[in-house]
């Protein structure tokens, strides 16, 4: 059988409908939320950027340095 760190009293706790439960979470697991987790902002940010960049750099990433330099000027 394998031994877990959890007490009788672990194994159920009642939760009303209306409570939160990433209250209890954040203070007894140490969970964050993806909206306020560093990596999974930039992964998200990120996948904005390249859709953002259009279908064609996926296929051709050299055409967005290409389209890059053509924008600036100087």
């Amino acid at each position: 059988m394998k031994n877990s760190n959890m007490k009788p009293g672990d194994h159920y706790v009642y939760t009303p409908s209306t409570t939160d439960v990433t209250i209890r979470w954040r203070a007894n697991y140490g969970w964050v939320p993806p909206t306020e987790d560093p990596v999974y902002q930039k992964k998200w940010s990120d996948f904005r950027i390249k859709c953002a960049q259009g279908v064609e750099t996926l296929m051709n990433p050299e055409a967005l340095t290409a389209s890059a330099s053509t924008f600036h000027t100087a």
